[in-house]
């Protein structure tokens, strides 16, 4: 697979952090290689002399001032020689966003409702040159006067109906957040044994196994996006014939944060 995408998240609120943290690591594809709570952190960590960035991911609700994240942001680049972009993560509509950061330092503008767990996926497409926005955030954009680029994409969770209500409370515990299966079997007050066993059933029902043996059934679930099926063909090439328990789980993250796109 392609080189790691190296992710620097700020976010004043710890919770957003350790969210937008959580669901970085989680993808094969991304690495936080950043966590800031403060604009001074940003500042001396990004200007430490050793630190690579790709993106910056910065949460718009938990921010005083980001006429200063851009400050640093153009020092960064202009000493580093390369240019760090920004995705703008929001629970509304932010025309500051658009005002104050340059339109050549954006890669996407996505709502925290409308992405939910699908943060990796967003900031992969963005890497590839692709701005990312979710529904309401793209008529957000527009509003503001944001000259939307052609080449963009909209982006929002998707929800599956196979699962019962049940099913997909393990699949966020288990598989999004790597709930340890004691722990799990603590929430769901079952044994440690069915915990593991009803974790095996939901693989079953999201058919990893039949992906694993080139069976096409999953079909359904991926769509006809072409897209999607680019991505999820080089984690499972990446992934191998590994049955590994961690490596299932990896890819059950992925298939279970996989997006629509619009």
């Amino acid at each position: 697979m392609k080189d790691d995408i190296l992710v620097a998240v700020y976010s004043e609120d710890a919770y957003v952090l350790d969210w937008m943290s959580l669901l970085i690591v989680r993808d094969w594809r991304t690495r936080v290689v950043l966590e800031a709570t403060s604009v001074i952190e940003l500042s001396r960590e990004m200007n430490a002399g050793f630190q690579k960035i790709d993106v910056l991911v910065v949460d718009l609700d938990a921010i005083e001032n980001i006429k200063s994240i851009v400050g640093i942001i153009d020092e960064f680049n202009k000493t580093n020689g390369k240019m760090v972009k920004v995705i703008g993560l929001s629970r509304k509509p932010s025309p500051e966003f658009f005002k104050v950061v340059p339109s050549t330092f954006i890669w996407g503008f996505i709502f925290k409702q409308e992405i939910l767990t699908s943060l990796g996926w967003a900031i992969t497409f963005a890497s590839e040159g692709t701005l990312v926005f979710t529904p309401g955030a793209i008529d957000a954009a527009y509003k503001s006067n944001f000259q939307v680029p052609k080449n963009h994409l909209v982006l929002r969770s998707r929800s599956y109906p196979g699962l019962t209500e049940r099913q997909s409370e393990i699949a966020r515990l288990a598989i999004i957040f790597s709930i340890g299966r004691r722990d799990l079997a603590d929430e769901l007050k079952i044994s440690d044994q069915w915990s593991y066993g009803i974790v095996s059933e939901l693989y079953a029902q999201l058919g990893l196994g039949d992906i694993l043996d080139e069976n096409q059934q999953f079909n359904s679930i991926l769509e006809s996006d072409p897209v999607i099926k680019v991505h999820i063909a080089e984690i499972i090439k990446d992934l191998g014939e590994s049955k590994k328990a961690r490596d299932l789980e990896t890819l059950a993250f992925h298939l279970l944060t996989m997006p629509v796109i619009e």
